[in-house]
């Protein structure tokens, strides 16, 4: 007589993998790819590219489940991606196809300590819900000047805000991360306890465990009855673009004189809207209106229209946010610069270039859009940083050449490049160019000698290893903490998502 065959398949990575995290205290929220739950969550990732189709999705409701999730995915060294708030643009961003995520969405509470001003939020929420938690209380914190973005990775990989200039970066904000390390131990990270980790966790993103809660320093409002900023977008005719550069190059090398005051200058191609436009965003904390700090760019001609006024810092928020709809698949690219006009000049003539392109080859129905966008970087932004026991960025030496913060410092400029579009193919056809577009910038950069060859990691495409850029300094503190709290190296080995820190 035969024997009969096995009823059972055998098991595979993602079946024992899955199977542990069904069997756990979590089983009701473990998702499997035949489930609408799954597709439902798949669908709520802002970039289509970092929509990632796992083996299975886990969402813990509090910290001792995703300890318990750690756990598992640990013993049974299974490859796992994070998800925070799903606004990572590139694919294994914020999820994974060959492993496990571990998805935040249930853990999204914001809340107010008024006696110690501190403001604690979860990994899963966005900085709209999170405004919209504090307006009423008259405080706010250092987040996202779009309210759709994701608070989790903005925060952990550096985060810069309308508060920058007056309070430094997001990351340098936070009193306190409450982490899961890769054996499951839940401990705090602040200047009196793991204060190792807690410097390299300012801007180290997801390296060293599962964060999940952000302490940050509450900013209140002049007036706690008004959350009113002052604020919103200048439209520019394209022609007066060169002005428009030079106001942006004056604004940026005096920003330390009005530190309430903020500027972004980006171009945007966007084809339903008539194509090629120049924008200012102007922003100040304090809600005067039309401080001086901007009197270059309303002087500046050209200007088409204009929707500066006094209103809720949430409502310049989700204007902002609106920019950058959800449902596209994205490629995004930065560098970091000396404040030279050249440099922005050269950038949007590529740009141009680049755009004249990509007019040739994607479909009709690509929907492509583009941005050109440039910020500062101030020496008081590192500054406040470092008398918050500092961050792990490295900035310190490119702006004031010296690890301490000491002299004058140096003003660079932040770019970022991004593109989105319709269908795989599309991107797939779009993607050399946009790479191109960044390494024509750094090359010219390289040739002026004003390339600082550093990345903000919260921009920064998959490959432009933007760790290795916060310099030689940086990159020893993050092993050693590493090799410390992630002995047996789970968020180096299994984790999939992010940037790792360089071997």
């Amino acid at each position: 007589m035969q024997a009969a065959a096995s009823l059972s398949a055998p098991a595979t990575p993602s079946s024992q993998c899955c199977n542990a995290l069904k069997e756990s205290s979590l089983g009701d929220r473990v998702f499997l790819p035949d489930g609408a739950a799954y597709t439902e969550r798949l669908d709520t990732y802002w970039s289509v590219s970092a929509a990632l189709e796992p083996w299975c999705m886990v969402m813990p409701a509090n910290t001792e489940e995703a300890s318990e999730v750690i756990k598992i995915l640990a013993k049974n060294e299974c490859p796992f991606g994070i998800r925070g708030g799903g606004h990572g643009a590139d694919a294994y961003s914020n999820g994974i196809d060959e492993g496990v995520t571990i998805d935040f969405g249930l853990m999204n509470a914001t809340t107010y300590d008024a006696d110690r001003k501190i403001v604690s939020i979860q990994p899963g929420t966005h900085w709209q819900p999170v405004y919209d938690t504090l307006s009423p209380l008259g405080v706010t914190v250092t987040g996202g000047r779009g309210g759709t973005v994701g608070a989790s990775g903005f925060i952990s990989g550096g985060g810069n805000s309308f508060h920058s200039a007056s309070h430094g970066f997001a990351a340098d904000n936070v009193q306190n991360f409450e982490v899961v390390l890769g054996d499951g131990r839940i401990v705090n990270a602040n200047a009196e306890e793991n204060a190792d980790l807690w410097q390299a966790m300012k801007g180290g993103s997801g390296n060293f465990g599962l964060i999940t809660r952000y302490d940050m320093f509450a900013i209140e409002f002049p007036d706690p009855a008004s959350t009113d900023i002052w604020g919103g977008i200048v439209i520019y005719d394209v022609a007066e673009q060169e002005a428009v550069i030079d106001s942006y190059v004056k604004f940026a090398e005096n920003s330390g004189k009005d530190q309430n005051s903020t500027s972004i200058v980006y171009w945007g191609y966007i084809p339903a809207l008539g194509g090629m436009m120049l924008n200012v965003a102007l922003e100040n904390t304090i809600n005067e209106v039309a401080p001086a700090a901007f009197d270059d760019y309303l002087k500046t001609p050209g200007i088409v229209s204009k929707t500066l006024r006094s209103a809720p810092m949430a409502e310049i928020t989700m204007e902002l946010g609106s920019g950058q709809p959800a449902g596209f698949r994205n490629i995004w690219y930065t560098g970091a610069y000396d404040n030279d006009a050249r440099i922005i000049k050269f950038a949007v003539e590529k740009h141009a270039s680049m755009v004249a392109e990509l007019e040739k080859i994607m479909s009709e129905d690509s929907g492509f859009n583009t941005l050109c966008m440039f910020q500062p970087i101030s020496p008081n932004m590192v500054q406040h940083g470092l008398e918050r026991g500092g961050n792990i960025m490295g900035l310190e030496e490119r702006v004031f050449g010296n690890a301490e913060g000491s002299g004058p410092g140096k003003t660079g400029v932040m770019f970022l490049a991004t593109f989105a579009v319709k269908g795989a193919e599309n991107e797939q056809k779009a993607a050399p160019l946009v790479k191109d577009w960044q390494d024509s910038i750094d090359a010219y950069a390289d040739s002026l000698g004003v390339n600082w060859n550093w990345r903000f990691l919260n921009y920064a495409n998959h490959n432009q290893n933007p760790l290795a850029s916060f310099g030689d300094r940086a990159v020893a503190k993050m092993r050693a903490v590493s090799a410390k709290y992630d002995p047996d190296q789970v968020f180096q080995k299994l984790r999939r998502t992010g940037h790792k820190i360089p071997v």
